[in-house]
């Protein structure tokens, strides 16, 4: 028994002021003989022995009283336990031991990280539980795969699994523990006895602890199941993140320098010093200078990349050291495209120059770009033709479709391919509802109703976040005034479904009528304009903004072929071949790792054949080949950078804890010294001391009432 405030304890000797009352009282009578007191002394003689009692009782219950103020008032606390102690119970257990191995494990305190500390405290908890007991060892990375499940161990056993957590890897995972704790659940219901312990080795941050744990806590609370939580965890000074790598242009073409950006977030208490940042390409190193970063503050670092060849590159940039540096480098993986496709369908074909329906699209998305190809196709023959798969398919003032043509053209949007749509005087608006939006169901974004004069003083870029338009939203207002159709096409927005549709920009009228609209369908993405693409409704082709606004519009489609190899620690790998091109296997190479892993090629009743690989907690660039028809072999490259969602370090609070886990209470022992000394962080009892308090003083009320009662 220990005390937070020692030095109240003196303040015991006040119990001892009831029995100085007491007798002083009884000091206080001068004894007078009296003739009646005779008879007086004849009853109290038959009553002196329940008399004695009863001052006795009530002299106790007043120093008890007094005694209990002080102490509750010094604070006492109980002693922990070692882990011995702690782990010690009468009968056999099933003991889940869980070890924290997220991002945040990665922080390090004098070159020892947390996750070292984790591992040699589970280490001394497995070698503390009797050898009766059974074992389940779990990591947080991969909680459905337990390291050992329900198992009692001999010594030789329990030493092989002690070895085995030696140099444990921190992965690249951010901790979500109501994921954690349903996977410890169904251990639990399937443990062989009905005595259930779980021991949660962690540095305790407060990333992934929510709320949605009190559902969990409360059922294992009713099911009597004992929690333990071990923090190993130690403050943090702050911490420097890389909390992004992105490119900023859709489409990226060989000998044309790409935009990428880097964004850096410094959560130190200081000041982050200008240093270099390492940039590597494909395996080759480059250094670049990082600008200072304020305490608080994100920088974004610019990047220009320039490849000589088509195909997949690697990108990885990494920050200087600091205590953790797991979150200091993201890759990438970059498709790089020789040329990108373009299928121009023309509704309305001309014969002299900028007479056709496509000439001014032509023009803007070739003028200058020698790395875009356009094939021009009249509607009639494109619709006698094989569909093919271009990059992007443009709709120019298309009559018809037949139910054929949409059927296989939204297969193809379903697989990736971009089309961009405009509008015209011969589009049959009633064909195109029925069979291209179909209700919402079509790949078709809006309700097309019917063309009407517009009023517009120019058009408003929506502020949507990865818009296709964002550069167009830096042009001068004035340059987005002169935009003014003399014609648009009344569309109706679907409502109340959740269909990926999104207004890009809209007319600057009363009705604020959509201009560029939106859709993702399937893989792919479907961009509806409200406005000719040629003259017949608007002047707009001759300003040079048309050439900016079709290029970023067919970006915005065309990008949405390249959708897989960019992914996040925990996210599976997946690559979907075509049919009767799919192999038997294929062949997964993690970072860092020589030797290959052979998967089988997933076959499904519906969807593609495909490759899935589950093992993606440590960040790096992910090979997967295979061998394509010929023997000829193939290969993709996948990105995986870490969830710097772990990278918070604030410290959980033990209040927030319990509120956490609904009316589960866990048992919390802290983790201190080099040595790495476990004991229970004790209990407090002045709440109880103070309850007994409350009680005594009532109970001393009653006693006192009734002993002065007229008898």
């Amino acid at each position: 028994m220990s005390f937070l405030v020692p030095g109240l304890l003196f303040g015991l000797l006040l119990a001892a002021a009831p029995i100085i009352i007491h007798i002083l009282n009884r000091r206080r009578f001068i004894r007078v003989d009296w003739g009646p007191m005779e008879f007086l002394k004849k009853t109290l003689r038959s009553n002196r022995k329940r008399l004695r009692i009863e001052q006795w009782l009530l002299l106790a219950l007043r120093t008890l009283a007094v005694a209990l103020l002080i102490l509750a008032v010094a604070r006492p606390m109980g002693q922990g336990l070692n882990l011995a102690g702690m782990l010690k119970l009468q009968s056999r257990a099933s003991r889940v031991v869980v070890i924290d191995d997220s991002l945040s494990m990665g922080h390090r305190r004098a070159g020892v990280s947390a996750l070292d500390r984790a591992e040699a405290v589970a280490a001394r908890i497995l070698q503390a539980i009797g050898p009766q007991d059974s074992i389940t060892l779990i990591r947080t990375s991969n909680p459905a795969q337990p390291l050992v499940r329900d198992a009692q161990l001999t010594e030789e056993q329990l030493a092989n699994l002690v070895s085995q957590l030696e140099g444990g890897a921190v992965t690249g995972v951010a901790n979500h523990w109501r994921s954690t704790f349903d996977a410890i659940d169904l251990h639990l219901k399937g443990a062989t006895f009905p005595i259930r312990d779980v021991l949660i080795v962690t540095d305790l941050r407060q990333a992934g602890w929510t709320t949605d744990l009190a559902e969990v806590g409360d059922r294992w609370a009713k099911e009597d199941i004992t929690l333990r939580l071990f923090d190993v965890g130690v403050d943090s000074v702050g911490n420097r993140t890389l909390v992004a790598l992105e490119r900023q242009q859709p489409v990226v073409l060989t000998n044309i320098p790409a935009r990428f950006t880097a964004s850096i977030e410094n959560r130190g208490a200081e000041t982050l010093q200008s240093a270099h940042v390492t940039l590597s390409l494909d395996g080759v190193e480059q250094q670049l200078e990082l600008p200072a970063v304020e305490s608080g503050q994100q920088v974004e670092l610019p990047l220009m990349l320039t490849f000589d060849q088509p195909g997949q590159h690697r990108v990885t940039v990494s920050l200087p050291e600091d205590d953790l540096l797991e979150d200091n480098v993201r890759h990438l993986s970059v498709d790089v495209r020789r040329e990108v496709a373009v299928t121009l369908v023309d509704g309305e074909p001309g014969i002299e120059p900028f007479e056709s329906e496509t000439d001014y699209l032509s023009v803007a998305l070739t003028a200058g770009n020698t790395q875009w190809r356009t094939d021009r196709v009249i509607a009639s023959d494109w619709a006698a033709q094989p569909l093919g798969a271009p990059d992007v398919l443009v709709l120019a003032n298309v009559d018809q479709l037949s139910v054929e043509r949409v059927a296989a053209l939204e297969e193809m949007v379903r697989a990736g391919m971009g089309v961009l749509i405009f509008p015209g005087n011969q589009v049959d608006l009633s064909l195109w509802n029925e069979r291209l939006y179909r209700d919402g169901e079509g790949m078709l974004p809006v309700r097309l109703n019917r063309p009407r004069t517009s009023e517009s003083e120019g058009l408003f870029i929506e502020a949507v976040d990865d818009s296709s338009l964002a550069m167009m939203g830096r042009l001068k207002s004035q340059v987005l005034g002169r935009i003014r159709p003399k014609q648009i096409l009344d569309v109706t927005l679907p409502t109340g479904r959740d269909d990926g549709v999104q207004v890009l920009a809209s007319w600057d009228d009363e009705q604020r009528a959509p201009a560029l609209v939106s859709k993702q369908f399937g893989k792919g993405r479907v961009f509806l304009w409200t406005v000719s693409a040629d003259r017949d409704w608007s002047d707009w082709p001759i300003e040079t903004s048309f050439v900016l606004a079709m290029r970023q519009s067919a970006e915005g489609v065309a990008a949405q072929v390249l959708r897989w190899e960019n992914l996040t620690a925990g996210q599976p790998i997946v690559w979907p071949f075509e049919l009767g091109l799919a192999p038997a296997v294929a062949n997964v190479t993690p970072p860092d790792v020589e030797e290959s892993k052979v998967v089988a090629v997933e076959t499904a009743v519906s969807g593609p054949p495909q490759v899935r690989w589950e093992q993606t907690s440590q960040p790096g660039h992910y090979r997967v080949d295979w061998e394509g028809m010929g023997g000829n072999s193939k290969d993709r490259w996948f990105a995986i950078s870490p969830d710097t969602r772990d990278s918070d370090l604030t410290r959980l609070p033990e209040t927030t804890l319990s509120s956490t886990l609904g009316k589960l209470i866990p048992q919390l022992e802290r983790v201190e010294g080099e040595t790495l000394d476990i004991a229970s962080a004790g209990t407090e009892y002045w709440r109880p001391l103070m309850k007994l308090l409350l009680l005594l003083l009532i109970g001393e009320t009653l006693l006192a009432a009734w002993i002065d009662r007229v008898r």
